[in-house]
């Protein structure tokens, strides 16, 4: 037998799976041959198109209605998104003008503008954003395979554990349930549309698996991957597979449980209530969240109205997404976030110029500021008149000084002043910031006497605290959200906070992380926003603890040496106070 291997992958989707191997080999269509056409051909081209599109829509709407009965309401809205794709403007214009212009074949015409597109999303500065280029991947297969006829072979004979380069969203779904005991991915991550279907279908999946792995994997190997804690295991002895049994079957009677307690208050064993909200997009509804006991939107994103220069839309359509939502979410608040879109080259004509680094350039508050006024007015205008309909949080983003409050607030209150000319119903917003650079933390005593709340988007606070690109492999050691450092300038925040009699929250994935949110409760956060599946065990965390043995744990790990200090103290905590979650 071969030898047993450990490796630390990314958990996606809950569960474990124990199996053999069946590895799928990169799914993804080849690049197909850069082919010119004659002039008498462009229109044989463009009809090959207009066919293979229609192909392409009738498939994604089939698969889509198949699979209702399957897949919950975040996993079906996946397959609506691609049929956006389908019919996007910016996108088939890119593709016509290759044919018509440059006059390459539809094949190559496809492939190349796909290949652009996606690269526009690959370079955003927001994670979720950048996973939005397997879709755009995806759906361009699709119609390559509807120009050439082909499509790729996901069959295969007995329950294995798929393994996988990369698997498209078709790819994933297409699989036979019946076949599939978890999936290992190299490429993706828990915001991935994979990791999203794998959670919808129930499938045990990680990501991360590192290349080299994935090129020595074959169908002999038997594999253990944890769904929970990301570890996976190539060719485990007896003793082990009979662990991780037992493991699978305490925690599936373990999340039954969770399921069953959505009813239940967030309140810590002392009496104190720690608010849970979502985080959800212009994809996603509101009940979802509301299912699972989230009472607010901590974080919803608007990036996604910006991304089509054709389409990017205007106050009043604005206006109906807003309303719509604050009026799903009834008295719930509900933080949007003004436009979050960094100074990534974007086909979207939103930035009008490249730039060497755009993680540290014009994103965010300063895009929307000083290069896209025109889009932020229309934006608070509309925010303004929804206001009318809900409990709405507005908040700003990539804030570093008090200047650009305080042009915020002007530009708020002029809006505010034409509405009143204009005799047009409105609400004063509530305005925060969000606190995810080491700036805006060190001023939060500054910043907390003129705005209404803080909302910590820990993702990128740890990002620029440590100076690391965590999609960078080679430094991703050093993103630990538990370092005293990152604890520290949260403190700051909460303390100010306090000062000024103010809410704050976060908005980042410290907040769906067990061992994360008893720090962030016990330093005095008052909401944790996260995807809404995290929302069932985040609720067990906190009616489990005290919030004063919180608050202690979080004193201590602020006095640590490093990350893994702080991070033992507080495991330590929930193995005795959670043990179910700690043997997870």
């Amino acid at each position: 037998m071969a030898c047993s291997r450990s490796i630390q992958a990314l958990a996606v989707s809950p569960g474990i799976a124990i199996g053999r191997v069946m590895c799928l080999h990169r799914l993804v269509g080849n690049r197909p041959d850069r082919r010119e056409v004659a002039e008498s051909e462009v229109a044989g081209e463009l009809e090959r198109l207009a066919g293979a599109l229609k192909r392409t829509r009738e498939q994604i709407t089939s698969l889509r209605d198949a699979l209702r009965d399957r897949l919950d309401r975040a996993g079906a809205e996946i397959f609506d998104a691609h049929l956006l794709l389908v019919d996007d403007k910016a996108l088939n214009a890119a593709i016509g003008e290759r044919i018509r212009s440059k006059r390459l074949c539809a094949e190559f015409a496809v492939f190349d503008a796909v290949e652009e597109f996606a690269a526009v999303f690959g370079e955003m500065s927001d994670e979720y954003l950048r996973e939005r280029a397997v879709d755009l991947r995806d759906v361009g297969n699709r119609i390559l395979s509807n120009l050439t006829n082909s499509a790729p072979d996901t069959h295969f004979s007995g329950r294995r554990i798929v393994a996988a380069p990369t698997l498209a969203p078709s790819d994933t779904v297409q699989l036979d349930r019946s076949k599939v005991l978890g999936l290992a991915v190299e490429v993706g991550s828990a915001t991935s549309h994979t990791a999203i279907l794998a959670r919808s279908l129930r499938i045990p999946a990680v990501v991360g698996l590192p290349p080299e792995v994935m090129e020595q994997l074959s169908g002999d190997d038997t594999m253990i991957i944890d769904g929970f804690s990301g570890k996976v295991i190539i060719n485990p002895d007896d003793r082990t597979k009979e662990a991780y049994r037992l493991k699978a079957k305490t925690a599936g009677e373990f999340l039954e449980q969770l399921e069953r307690d959505s009813a239940l208050r967030p309140e810590t064993a002392d009496g104190f209530i720690v608010e849970l909200a979502a985080n959800i997009d212009a994809q996603a509804k509101y009940d979802e969240a509301r299912e699972v006991g989230a009472h607010g939107v901590g974080l919803f994103r608007t990036e996604f109205l910006f991304l089509d220069a054709a389409a990017i839309p205007g106050e009043d359509e604005q206006f109906e997404i807003y309303k719509r939502l604050l009026t799903d979410a009834g008295d719930d608040p509900v933080t949007v976030r003004t436009m979050d879109i960094g100074g990534d080259k974007s086909f979207s004509g939103v930035y009008r110029a490249p730039e060497e680094n755009p993680f540290l350039g014009l994103r965010g508050i300063r895009l929307s500021l000083y290069e896209r006024p025109d889009l932020f007015r229309v934006q608070l205008r509309a925010l303004l008149r929804a206001g009318v309909y809900g409990n709405l949080r507005v908040m700003i983003p990539m804030v570093t000084s008090v200047l650009e409050v305080e042009e915020t607030r002007k530009v708020i209150s002029e809006l505010e002043d034409e509405l009143r000319a204009s005799h047009t119903e409105f609400a004063p917003l509530s305005l925060g910031v969000m606190i995810e650079t080491p700036a805006a933390a060190l001023l939060a005593d500054k910043l907390a006497p003129i705005v209404d709340f803080f909302s910590i988007g820990s993702n990128d606070l740890v990002q620029y605290t440590m100076a690391v690109d965590r999609g960078n492999e080679r430094v991703a050691y050093l993103y630990r959200p538990t370092h005293p450092a990152i604890l520290r300038l949260i403190d700051c925040c909460v303390t100010a906070a306090k000062r000024n009699n103010i809410f704050v929250g976060v908005c980042g994935q410290m907040a769906g992380d067990p061992a994360t949110a008893v720090l962030l409760m016990g330093l005095g956060v008052h909401e944790l926003s996260m995807s809404p599946g995290s929302v069932p065990l985040i609720r067990r965390v906190i009616r489990s603890l005290s919030l004063y043995e919180a608050a202690q744990t979080a004193r201590a790990a602020m006095e640590c040496r490093n990350a893994a200090e702080s991070l033992a103290l507080v495991q330590d905590l929930l193995a005795r106070r959670v043990p179910e979650i700690a043997a997870l």
